[in-house]
Formats: structure tokens, sequence, C-alpha cells
């Protein structure tokens, strides 16, 4: 089995590389990282190296060598500008057989690179998490686990019948089983008994083991029954000495407690002679109290009685006012009109200067000419915004097309690029385009400074199906073949472009219910290094074409 490059290489995760069926062809290795070809890109001298390793070849130099030097056409230095995506090469190497991510769960297929991802998805050796013991266990071995293999799976104890868990089973035999057998721990002879029935047996067990009768008084004689009656009957002057010294003691604790209680007698008078003046005092200083509760008591009501009056007027005075929503309208209306009286003001104030006449200011205006002034502005009004309306339509109709493709020019590159990195414009969208005239509605949507992985480096392309005025006679989710490209503006040639063939699970591809469904394309469309040559960025200006496959569209 052939080494993976990722357990080669710590920067590589098996997830960009993953482990190949057959050992590497040197030209699909990187002469520079030395691993198999990500994203190959072309050299002026037809050798390929990755698209990450760009970089670290030229360092900080503008200009750097091929890394391979075999003939002569490698010694000539070229720039960033002069490499170019292999497409061949990348379909080639994308092709390869590899090993499946969970071959070693036990999956023997060997997919084109390519497809490992779907058939990572699919697979039934993926690894799953048992809901009972937490081990991860393939997909399709998961039942057989559950019933015969996982620790917690629930097993039928031979004695109780009850369901246990499988690694709980010693446990419970030795602390819970109410039918596990247990020997008697008094040693009887032969006596197996069950858990439950043991607690009864322990009671006249004739091998239990008793205190003698005289312990209260100081025998510490400890035996089975039988020998515990034997000695009370033949340790009897044992015992008598052992009464007559508990005796004695008892004698002389009986006076330490009777002196005791002669002094708790003492302190309990003692406390009640000053229980007896405190009860005193405190009467005494209730009565002082009692005239001072009575008069806050009445100003209280006086208070409450004001403030009950207070809040009634303040409510009835409230409701007396009109409601948020007819100030409102009122502020507006007034706004309105202070707007009005300003232009009126202003526009009498010109007239006056000019007068009747042309130039004299001798006279008033008539009223009736006022008004018509007045009215002549609003109707001159409205006719701007409509005619602003309609400008814009006709922008969008002018440059909106019906054939599935979009020609879309963006100028002032890096205005709209420094715009993108200090947050104010993130994205930019294009006008509108059609399949037909009565097809799919879509647009494009460009980040000049990237989104995602592309992020400060690349320049990140995206395709968006909108709502349509004829959604409901076409056919969703939306299947056409869509292609996005940069295009060369220095040879005509050398277009950069990315094909993709719709998923028809994604949301992004479903009738749209809201303006626009969300983005699809390719966060790392374009590099800023390739991107910001002559070749593809003119006059600070860069073209965009996006192509849609119009063919098997059925025509409303």
């Amino acid at each position: 089995m052939e080494s993976s490059p990722a357990s080669l290489n710590p920067s590589l995760s098996a997830a960009e590389i993953p482990q190949f069926v057959d050992k590497l062809q040197e030209k699909y290795v990187c002469p520079v990282c030395n691993f198999v070809l990500r994203n190959a890109m072309q050299l002026q001298c037809g050798h390929q190296i990755c698209e990450t390793c760009i970089d670290p070849l030229f360092g900080e130099n503008t200009q750097a060598s091929c890394p391979v030097k075999t003939d002569e056409e490698c010694e000539d230095s070229f720039s960033k500008n002069e490499i170019y995506k292999d497409m061949c090469t990348r379909r080639e190497v994308m092709k390869l057989p590899v090993y499946c991510g969970y071959s070693e769960y036990g999956c023997s297929e060997t997919p084109e690179w390519k497809n490992l991802q779907s058939h990572c998805e699919k697979c039934e050796y993926k690894p799953v998490e048992c809901d009972k013991c937490q081990e991860k266990v393939p997909q399709n071995q998961l039942t057989v686990h559950k019933e015969s293999k996982c620790s917690y799976r629930d097993v039928v104890c031979d004695h109780c019948s009850q369901d246990v868990p499988f690694c709980q089973m010693k446990s419970h035999f030795e602390h819970e089983c109410p039918e596990y057998p247990l020997k008697c721990p008094n040693g009887c002879e032969n006596v197996v008994l069950r858990r439950i029935e043991m607690e009864s047996h322990l009671q006249t067990c004739p091998n239990k083991s008793i205190p003698c009768g005289y312990r209260s008084i100081g025998c510490d004689f400890f035996d089975i029954v039988e020998k515990v009656e034997k000695h009370q009957v033949v340790a009897t002057d044992h015992h008598l000495r052992l009464a007559v010294s508990f005796s004695g003691q008892t004698s002389d604790q009986n006076k330490a407690l009777h002196s005791e209680i002669e002094e708790r007698k003492t302190e309990i008078e003692n406390l009640k002679s000053t229980v007896q003046e405190l009860h005193h005092e405190n009467v005494k200083l209730k009565n002082e109290i009692q005239p001072l509760v009575n008069s806050l008591k009445k100003d209280t009501k006086k208070k409450l009685v004001t403030l009950t009056e207070r809040l009634i007027n303040l409510e009835r005075m409230v409701e007396k006012q009109p409601k948020r929503e007819v100030l409102e309208k009122q502020e507006q209306a007034i706004s309105s009109l202070k707007e009005d009286l300003k232009v009126c003001k202003e526009q009498i104030t010109q007239l006056e200067r000019v007068g009747p006449q042309g130039g004299s200011s001798q006279g008033g205006i008539p009223q009736d000419i006022k008004n018509q002034l007045k009215t002549n502005e609003k109707q001159m009004a409205i006719q701007d915004i409509r005619l602003a309306e309609l400008d814009l339509r006709f922008q969008v109709l002018e440059t909106a097309s019906y054939d599935g493709v979009l020609m879309w020019k963006i100028r002032d590159y890096y205005r709209r690029k420094q715009e993108a990195k200090s947050g104010r414009t993130l994205s930019l969208y294009s006008q509108p385009f059609y399949t037909s005239r009565t097809g799919y509605k879509m647009c494009a949507r460009v980040y000049l400074n990237g989104d995602g992985m592309g992020k400060g480096t690349h320049l990140s392309l995206f395709f968006v199906v909108m709502r349509g005025e004829y959604d409901a006679l076409l056919p969703w989710p939306f299947q056409q073949k869509v292609s996005l490209m940069l295009l060369d503006q220095d040879s005509f040639r050398r277009h950069v472009c990315d094909t993709f063939q719709p998923d028809t699970t994604s949301t992004s591809f479903k009738r749209p219910t809201t303006e626009m469904n969300v983005a699809t394309g390719c966060p790392l469309f374009i590099s800023h290094s390739v991107l910001e040559t002559k070749t593809f960025l003119k006059d600070d200006t860069i073209f965009i074409k996006v192509k849609v496959d119009t063919t098997n569209i059925p025509v409303p």
C-alpha cells in the first residue's frame, strides 16, 4: 500500500490529499513540495507545480526559474503572470484511484479522487457513534454491535430475569439481584439462600452473635446465643461485682448531676427575673411609641388620599391626550406644511424681486398666480420622479441579455477592491440576464477581495438564480450548465474558466421564494497575484463573462 503524502507532510491534511492506490507517477509529483500536484499550474517550459507552491517558488523575488532545470528551456526566468492553469493535468490527477477515508474501518472501495467526497458521504463503513457506549463503529456494523458487542447492551439476569447492562452484571450480582444465592455470613453449614431471604434468616440464625444481657453494666462477652445463655448462668459472681461497681459509679454521677441541677435552677431564677424586667421595659416603650404610630398612620392616610387624587387627575389628562399614531401623523403633516410654506416664501420673494412687469417690485402678486405656480411646481416634481424611474428601467433593459450570456465590465477595480477591504462594499452584483425572454432570470456576484477561503488572496465569483416573472412556467430545480470566466485582455485566448453542473439538491437551484437564492460558485476563482496583471486587468478594468447552457429549456 502506497504511503499517503499527508502522513509524510504534517502541513497537509488527509482531507486535502488522500491515500493513493498506486505509486504516483513522476509527472504527477510537484517538484517544489515533492507531493501530488494540487490545482496544477503550468510553467513556460511545460513543467507543472502546485498552485500553492507558486509563492514559495518566488519568495520575495518577482522572477523565478523552473525547479526541474532538465534542459535549456528551463533556464529562462519567468514571472507569476506567465504561469497558467493546467486543466488537463488537473483532470488526470483527479481521476487517480484512492483509498476510501474509512478504509481503516473495513471499506475496500477505491474511487477516483474527484469522487472520493461523494463516496465517503454514502460509505457504509462511515463510523457512527453508539448511543449507549459512545464507541465509534462502522455504520453497517452498528446493529450487530448493539446486539452482541456493546458493553452497555441489555442482557437478562439468569437469576431474577431483569434486563441489566452487560458491564454492570457483576455489580448487579454482588449488590442488587434479589434472587442471587448467598451463603450465611455467620457460617451456617450448607445454608445457601436467596438475597431476598437472607435478612429474615439472620434474625433467627443459630450462629448469630449477640452481646451478654449484662452489657449495660460493663460485661463485654459476645458470642452465639447458646454460649451467651451459658455464660449468663456461670458468670453470676462476675455480674454481681459489675453491678456493685456500676451502682457506685451511678451514685457518684447522680451526686454530680444533682449539684448541676441546683446550679441550673439558680440560673433559671435569675433569667426569669431578667425577663420580667425586660417585659416591664417593653410595655413602657410600647406605651410611648403608640401615639407616634397613630400620628404616622394619619399622615400616611392623608398622603395616600392626595396621591390618589393626583393619579386620577393624571389618568383623566392622559385619556384626553391624542393617541401616539395621531400625533405622529400630525407631526408629519406639520413638517410637510412647513416645507411647502418655506418653498412658497422663497418663490414669493423671487417674484417680488422680479415684479409682475419683469423688473419692477411695485405692487403685489395676485393670489390665483401664486396658486397656479404652486400647482405647476408639484406637477414638475412628479414628472421628475417618473422620468428618473423610466431612465433606470431603460438602463436595465439596454444592458439585459436574453441569450444566457452575461458580459460584465467592472471599472475602478482598485478603488472597489479597497472598499471591499475596508468593509464598505463587500460584494458587487451584476445586471440581470436571462436564458430567453420568458426564461430564467440570473445575475453574477463578485467579491473583489475574496470570500470564505479566498478572502484577502483571491477574487471570488458566484452565480445567482433570481426570482423571475415566468418561474411558474419553468422546470425546477435549475439544471443548466454554468460557465464562469475572467476574460483575457492581452492575447484574448487565455481566459480563466470554471464550469459546473448545478447540484439539484441544493437550495441555490430551487425555485426562488425571495428576490434571489443563495449564491454558489468559486471562492478561489483566481488569485490576486495572477489577476492583477496586464493579461486580465487593463485601464483599471476587468471583464467577467457568465455563460449558461440554454439547450433543452422548454419555451413557455
